[in-house]
């Protein structure tokens, strides 16, 4: 999944839906609370979140062995991502998941290996703290 829109924008919610989704998932996606206020809005009726709710969801849903999501967090509500840290805890399970996203606390909550890209060079992080020894973040107040 890219950081930018895929779905074309005179679809609707619904009918994206129907085609993205296997026949047998469909019950299972469309009994997210979240998604049923808009379901009959086109996707060019959408805000930024709730577009990129839909898309994350869309992409954990599909058949495929091996997910890439760049930045999946991006642009969405506290409530959003509470439900995508589970659908993406709960998709692990079947397939491989790599997420690329600057709020690390959130893939820090799901990961089960942490990779930190800099300078080329990929670094192991076992915990927080090695983000600031490598220069991600300052010393947070948290610390």
């Amino acid at each position: 999944m890219c950081q930018d829109q895929f779905i074309p924008n005179h679809l609707s919610v619904l009918r994206t839906i129907e085609l993205s989704v296997a026949k047998q998932k469909l019950n299972l996606f469309y009994e997210d609370d979240f998604l049923k206020p808009f379901l009959r809005q086109k996707i060019k009726n959408l805000s930024f979140g709730e577009l990129r709710y839909l898309q994350v969801k869309l992409v954990l849903f599909n058949s495929s062995k091996f997910i890439l999501l760049d930045e999946p967090f991006s642009g969405l509500s506290p409530k959003m991502i509470e439900i995508i840290v589970q659908l993406i805890k709960e998709n692990s399970r079947e397939k491989g998941i790599l997420i690329t996203d600057h709020q690390y606390e959130n893939v820090m909550k799901i990961s089960t290996i942490l990779l930190l890209l800099k300078g080329g060079k990929l670094h192991k992080i076992n915990e927080k703290a090695e983000l600031v020894k490598n220069g991600y973040l300052t010393r947070p107040a948290d610390f």
